[in-house]
C-alpha cells in the first residue's frame, strides 16, 4: 500500500493527535476546530493503514445526524476524492481498505456491544453521552492498540463525560481544552 501525501494544517492544540493513547479528549467552546481537526486526522490516518473507525454520538436517528457530512466535506477540502468512496451509510478508503461506520449509542446498544475490530472510535458531541452508554462503549472498543477519541463542548461539570475524562481522567488519557482562541482560522 502506498502512502498518500496529504497537506493539512492543524491548530497547535491538536499536536498530540499522533501520540498513542487509549483516550484522546478535546473539549471546550465552539469554534475551536475540534471536529475539523479530528475529521482531518482520521481521514489522513485512514489513507495510511487499514482501520475500522466507528463514529458515534449519544443520539443518532439518521446519517444526517452524524459526522458523515463533515468527513465528506473534509475529503473534498483535502483533495482526497479519488481515495475515498462515500456512500450513504459508510465511507471507505479505496487504497487502504479503511472504513468509517456511523452509529448512535442510546438506541443501538446491542449492535454496539457486538462490534468487533474497531481501531478508533470517535465520540462527537460527547457532552450528551450517558454513563450507561460509556459503560457499553468502552469495553466494546477492545482491539489491540484501539483508541477512543472524544470531542465535546462541556455543558455541566456534573455531566458524565466531563466527570469521566476531565474531572477524573482514566490512565492513558490525553485531554486538551480547546477554544476559538486556539483556532488560527477562526473568523
Amino acid at each position: 500500500m502506498s502512502r498518500i501525501k496529504v497537506r493539512a494544517q492543524f491548530p497547535k492544540a491538536f499536536r498530540d493527535l499522533d501520540q498513542p493513547a487509549r483516550y484522546k479528549v478535546y473539549y471546550g467552546g465552539r469554534g475551536g476546530a475540534k471536529s475539523w481537526a479530528v475529521a482531518r486526522k482520521l481521514l489522513i490516518r485512514a489513507t495510511q493503514q487499514k482501520l475500522l473507525i466507528l463514529c458515534t454520538r449519544e443520539l443518532q436517528s439518521s446519517i444526517e445526524e452524524s459526522v458523515h457530512r463533515l468527513l465528506s466535506d473534509q475529503i473534498e477540502k483535502l483533495q482526497l476524492s479519488s481515495e475515498f468512496e462515500v456512500v450513504q451509510k459508510s465511507i471507505r478508503c479505496l487504497s487502504s481498505g479503511s472504513e468509517f461506520i456511523f452509529e448512535g449509542l442510546r438506541y443501538n446498544t446491542d449492535k454496539i456491544k457486538s462490534m468487533e475490530g474497531v481501531d478508533i472510535c470517535w465520540v462527537e458531541e460527547a457532552e450528551k453521552v450517558t454513563d450507561d452508554s460509556w459503560r457499553i462503549l468502552i469495553p466494546t472498543i477492545r482491539a489491540p492498540g484501539s483508541e477512543i477519541w472524544v470531542t465535546f463542548n462541556p455543558h455541566l461539570e456534573t455531566d458524565p463525560t466531563y466527570q469521566r475524562f476531565i474531572a477524573n481522567p482514566p490512565p492513558d488519557c490525553l485531554s486538551n481544552a480547546v477554544n476559538w482562541r486556539d483556532n488560527p482560522w477562526f473568523p
